[in-house]
């Protein structure tokens, strides 16, 4: 396991069992935005055992000095984030305390692990919505140094990255929709290439539902048509036998009459 996979499991350990608190935030209980990636660090062993506990403000620098680098915007204006990389919003010099804010990035694209204050302790969400909801502050985003991922970076990694990250850049560049149909559907503002394909899921998501609902409505027509079919059967039987012992036209035993066997049966004796 490398040195962020093990940052990223102290998080992942304490999603949901632990509370947001500025005063009590050394753990084990609780913790606040920067006291978790702190002592994540520390955990890993990506910032030096006896580096204080500091706060939003404080981690630029601590990051820095650790080797971490700045990551550039790409050329939508957008950061490409990968896994183990840590955002700061707020700016340097006045982000300390509810002023700034910080957490892991997840995954490659959006995906964020953090201590907040909304959720009440440690939670996984996507960094965009957050971000917005919280007023679209400034963002610094830092990426480890290589040998915090355990390995160098191979030729393979390079591609596999850069492909993602054109993939995803594809997906978030946004054009103006043509036609009547399309703006109905989606409005008149601008739209990204992702936008469709999340649209488009929703409404395979809601076919395949429809879907899944007509078999089960088939599947208990089938139940009730074999049900109706056994009692169809049930009842010839029940009135075949009964032209040949007995038969009652009322329904009821103590009208039954006998049937042509019994007749039958004294004819064929003689």
């Amino acid at each position: 396991m490398s040195a962020i996979d093990t940052a990223l499991e102290w998080m992942n350990s304490r999603k949901g069992k632990v509370h947001y608190s500025m005063t009590a935030r050394l753990g084990p209980n609780s913790y606040d935005y920067s006291s978790a990636v702190y002592l994540a660090l520390k955990h890993a062993g990506l910032i030096p055992a006896g580096e204080s506990v500091g706060n939003t403000d404080t981690l630029f620098g601590t990051l820095e000095r650790a080797g971490w680098t700045k990551v550039a915007r790409d050329h939508t204006g957008g950061y490409p984030a990968r896994r183990g990389d840590i955002f700061i919003w707020g700016v340097r010099g006045a982000s300390s305390g509810a002023a700034g804010h910080t957490g892991f990035f997840l995954d490659d694209h959006d995906t964020i692990i953090h201590c907040n204050y909304g959720y009440n302790g440690i939670s996984v969400n996507p960094h965009d919505t957050i971000w917005v909801a919280n007023g679209s502050p400034a963002v610094t985003i830092y990426r480890p140094p290589a040998s915090a991922l355990g390995q160098a970076t191979s030729q393979g990694d390079d591609v596999y990255r850069q492909v993602k990250t054109a993939f995803n850049d594809a997906l978030n560049r946004s054009f103006v929709r043509q036609g009547e149909s399309a703006k109905q559907i989606f409005g008149d503002a601008r739209l990204k290439y992702r936008e469709v394909f999340e649209w488009l899921t929703q409404q395979y998501l809601c076919v395949e539902k429809l879907v899944e609902e007509c078999e089960r409505l088939q599947t208990q027509l089938h139940t009730q048509n074999m049900q109706l079919l056994e009692h169809s059967i049930k009842r010839y039987d029940e009135v075949w036998a009964g032209i040949f012992t007995q038969h009652s036209l009322t329904g009821n035993p103590a009208d039954a009459q006998p049937g042509i066997l019994p007749i039958l049966e004294p004819m064929v004796k003689k």
